[in-house]
Order: structure tokens, then sequence, then C-alpha cells
């Protein structure tokens, strides 16, 4: 019995199953969260002209208090300036 390669296996698809198949998501980081929370804040303020604020608006509440969490946080701050599009992180000091 001959082996079979992979090759092999990728040649013979009877049943035109491989242009289904996907591939697995990407592995996300925590920088990548960071960056994409931080990116929901931007666009908090680009929708809204303003920050979001301690309100009864969950949403918005959930933002404040990323944000407010980012600030108390030099390192996510620097990691973030470059993202920082309504300088929300003005703040922050330049090594």
């Amino acid at each position: 019995m001959d082996r079979v390669t992979l090759d092999d296996i990728l040649n013979n698809d009877p049943f035109n199953l491989l242009p289904y198949i996907k591939a697995k998501n990407p592995v996300i980081t925590a920088d990548n969260r960071l960056v994409a929370s931080f990116e929901e804040i931007n666009s908090f303020y680009a929708n809204n002209g303003s920050e979001p604020q301690k309100s009864t608006d969950m949403n918005e509440r959930g933002l404040f208090s990323r944000l407010k969490g980012i600030r108390d946080n030099l390192d996510k701050m620097k990691a973030l300036k470059k993202y920082d599009k309504y300088n929300l992180l003005e703040n922050i000091e330049e090594d």
C-alpha cells in the first residue's frame, strides 16, 4: 500500500469541500484587544462629539470606565498614544 501524502489529499477533493474551509481566526493578543477597545472610544467620540460620560446608558458607561482605566495606566496610555485621534490621552508624558 502506497503512502498518501498531503498533496494527494489536497489534490483529490471528490466532494469539493476544500473551498469551504476557512482559516482559523488569528490569535488576538492583549495589545490587539487594547487597541480595539480604544478604537471603540474613538468611535464614540466621533459619533457624539464628546468623550463618554458616567451615565445611565450602559454602553456609554462601559466606555467611560474603560477610558478611565486607560488613563490610570501610564503604560496603556503610551501604547495607545498613536491611536489617540481626539487627544483623549493628552496628559501623557513622553520619555
